[in-house]
C-alpha cells in the first residue's frame, strides 16, 4: 500500500501478508480516515483477503473468507464501504461442483468488523467473475465482470443488480461473438450505469477498450 501527497510524493508504504503469495486488488479510504483493502491470501488454495487499516496504514484487523478445500480459490477484486458502515466485496470463486471445475462471481457482505453477513455466488454452467461493485443510493448493488454462461458470444460483459440480501434483481449481458468483459462499473445520474472493460468483438483489432452505457431504471 502506497500513500502519496497531492503531488505524488510518497508519504509512506506498507506491506501486508505472510509466507504465501498475497495480493491487493482494491483499496478505498473509509469514513474513519483509514483504508479498506481487498485481495487474495495464499495458503489452503487461496482465499479472499480483507484488511482494515488506520490513517497511517497500520493494520487494525484482517479477515479471510473461503472454503477449506485445497483446490478451491477465492479472490476479492473490489471492495466498497457500504452505507451501514460495513463492506461489500466482489470477486470470484473457483472450485468443483456437479458441473466440474469452474468459477462463479462471488460476493461477500460484512459488518463494520469484517464479520460475514452473507456470501453469494452468481453464474451458470460456464465461468463467471465479478471485477467491480458499487452501491446505489437506495442501498442495493450493481456489479460487473464477465460471463461465459450467458449472452451471445464466447464471453460477454456481465452486469448484475442485487438487493440488500444479495438476491439478483436482474442480469444483463453485452457483447459480440468473441471475448468481452468489464473491469469497472459505476452508477450515472440518469438512473443507469456505465461500464468499461475490453472487447475482442468490436474495434480496430485484437483487444480494444469497451465502454457501455446502460439505460436502467432504479430508485436512487
Amino acid at each position: 500500500l502506497i500513500k502519496t501527497d497531492q503531488d505524488g510524493n510518497v508519504s509512506w508504504t506498507k506491506n501486508y501478508g505472510g509466507e504465501h503469495s498475497d495480493m491487493g486488488y482494491s483499496v478505498q479510504e473509509t469514513s474513519d480516515g483509514g483504508f479498506i483493502i481487498s485481495g487474495s491470501v495464499g495458503g489452503n488454495g487461496g482465499d479472499v483477503y480483507l484488511i482494515k487499516t488506520d490513517e497511517n496504514g497500520d493494520t487494525l484487523w484482517t479477515k479471510r473468507y473461503g472454503g477449506i478445500h485445497p483446490f478451491e480459490l477465492e479472490e476479492g477484486n473490489s471492495v466498497q464501504e457500504t452505507s451501514d458502515g460495513g463492506y461489500i466485496i466482489a470477486g470470484w470463486k473457483w472450485g468443483s461442483s456437479s458441473r466440474g471445475y469452474h468459477s462463479d462471481a462471488y460476493l461477500i457482505k460484512t459488518d463494520e468488523d469484517g464479520s460475514a453477513l452473507w456470501i453469494k455466488t452468481y453464474g451458470g454452467i460456464g465461468n463467471e467473475c465479478a471485477y467491480s461493485i458499487k452501491q446505489t443510493s437506495n442501498g442495493e448493488y450493481i456489479f460487473s465482470g464477465y460471463s461465459y454462461s450467458f449472452g451471445v458470444g464466447f464471453s460477454d460483459v456481465y452486469l448484475v443488480k442485487i438487493d440488500l440480501s444479495g438476491d439478483a434483481l436482474w442480469t444483463k449481458t453485452c457483447g459480440g461473438p468473441d471475448i468481452d468483459g468489464s473491469y469497472s462499473v459505476n452508477k450515472t445520474s440518469d438512473g443507469g450505469c456505465i461500464a468499461v472493460g475490453y472487447t475482442y468483438s468490436f474495434g480496430a483489432g485484437s483487444a480494444d477498450v469497451y465502454l457501455l452505457k446502460i439505460k436502467v431504471i432504479w430508485n436512487y
